[in-house]
């Protein structure tokens, strides 16, 4: 019986496999979400905090603003898309990437026009408004991009594949993130043209990916539609929700303060802007590359939790270690080796979206909906508190240590703090996340057998709409 289960789940999850082109347009949208994200990542903290010199007391207050207000957009944001008539407007995913990327871009470029460089309440008003916005289209684009790939596929190998594609577009798109820091030191004027380029491509590719690929309405058009508190209800009692949801709050923490303090980080690089520029596109796309496709092949054979599991153990102590090491004066040149080494070893990352999917799928078998976006916008809400907690711990860390805004050197004490954050502090943020990954219980026969009741679930709502 158990075998007859098993040919039977590889044979319909073989059947779900995407075409070229649908992974191909997919994975385009990867493009420029990096590359608005990382662009705004990567110089938010310095345009605002470093450069307008926005008071610490007023870009503290923003930041909570900013958390407290985006993160109560996901639930509704998530929630508009599953509800969308997709009879009125022609889908329920992909109008939001056709219009709403378009928008997103426009946002994006009008964020870096300083209303005034003396007033800090304008200045407060400005940073509150842009990171608001900016962020609420964010989370409207890239939740119905997530969760248009689990209703295209049931097959978690063909996630992880799709998943694999998407870094190979990131590697276009980190380049310029990455040329960002370099073209904004070198004056406002050329950043500003430089995000009016960007903002121009990222526009074209959403309306050209929400004009290309089509969804599956026989998942969803006839399933009924709960109130708010309930759907929130089965979601927040799923063990699966919760333990990946803390999981990828310390991932993206741990994202926000290794992309937004770069200009910090820089102190203690040893290179010069240019170089390090390079070395970082260099170890963020194509070592990272490496470390998915690593991580990529050994799915194949071994359990997704499992590789996830070893492969962070092994960076928390390599991290802690090269904190040590790296105190000892004259050899801050060999943090170029650790974080390359780290950054392979963050392969596992690979599997952050297909895990997350995996949540989706197992909502639907308890509960008979789709809802990938109430999931979803659910689980953006805690990650925007953990972004939001980002620059807050950054920059009070950097202060604490010493750290002076603007400044060509620093002291040793305060390199010294650089060295604690980019090492311990993520640390720490690992440990936390890797107790949570520990209890996700959809891994091994439960994975199969959730895999199992799914496809027969699809296999039912697909006749019952007559394909």
């Amino acid at each position: 019986m158990e075998e007859l289960k098993k040919n039977f789940l590889q044979k319909n999850i073989n059947a779900f496999n995407l075409t070229k082109k649908e992974r191909f347009y997919y994975s385009l949208t990867s493009l420029p979400n990096n590359l608005l994200g990382g662009i705004f990542g990567l110089t938010y903290v310095n345009f605002f905090w470093d450069d307008l010199g926005l008071i610490q007391l007023f870009f503290t207050i923003g930041v909570v603003i900013y958390a407290i207000v985006n993160s109560l957009n996901d639930f509704y944001l998530g929630r508009l898309s599953d509800n969308t008539n997709i009879k009125r407007w022609g889908s329920r995913r992909l109008i939001y990437i056709k219009w709403g990327g378009v928008l997103w871009s426009i946002v994006f470029f009008m964020m870096w026009f300083p209303w005034t460089y003396t007033n800090q309440v304008i200045i407060f008003i400005h940073f509150v408004l842009s990171i608001c916005a900016f962020d609420m289209l964010l989370t409207l684009v890239w939740l119905v991009w997530l969760a248009l790939l689990p209703e295209l596929t049931e097959s978690t190998e063909e996630r992880n594949k799709i998943s694999l594609t998407n870094q190979i577009f990131l590697v276009i798109g980190a380049f310029p993130v990455l040329l960002a820091f370099l073209i904004y030191d070198f004056g406002l004027i050329y950043f500003q043209i430089f995000a009016g380029l960007c903002a121009l491509i990222c526009g074209t590719c959403y309306f050209l990916v929400g004009s290309k690929l089509r969804e599956r309405p026989e998942l969803y058009i006839n399933q009924e539609v709960l109130p708010l508190g309930k759907a929130l209800k089965e979601v927040l009692n799923s063990k699966s929700f919760i333990t990946m949801t803390i999981f990828r709050c310390f991932n993206h923490l741990n994202g926000a303060l290794s992309l937004g303090f770069i200009f910090a980080y820089i102190y203690v690089l040893q290179l010069d802007i240019l170089t390090t520029s390079l070395l970082f596109y260099i170890i963020s796309t194509i070592i990272a590359l490496i470390g998915y496709s690593i991580y990529k092949k050994l799915s194949l054979k071994y359990d997704m939790k499992m590789l996830i599991i070893g492969g962070r153990t092994i960076q928390i102590l390599l991290n802690v270690g090269a904190f040590f090491i790296l105190l000892i004066p004259g050899i801050d040149i060999l943090i170029w080796i650790f974080l390359t080494i780290s950054t392979i070893l963050n392969g596992y990352l690979l599997f952050d979206y297909p895990i997350l999917m995996m949540v989706t799928d197992d909502d639907e078998v308890k509960n008979g909906s789709r809802r990938e976006g109430l999931i979803m916008g659910t689980n953006a809400f805690f990650i925007k508190i953990a972004e939001s907690l980002a620059p807050i711990i950054g920059t009070s860390t950097l202060l604490l240590f010493g750290f002076v805004r603007n400044a060509p050197t620093q002291t040793e004490f305060a390199l010294i703090g650089i060295k604690f954050l980019f090492f311990l502090v993520q640390s720490i943020m690992s440990f936390l996340g890797l107790i949570s990954i520990k209890f996700f219980p959809l891994y091994g026969k439960n994975l199969k057998e959730m895999q199992l009741k799914l496809i027969e679930l699809h296999e039912k709502k697909a006749k019952a709409y007559g394909r």
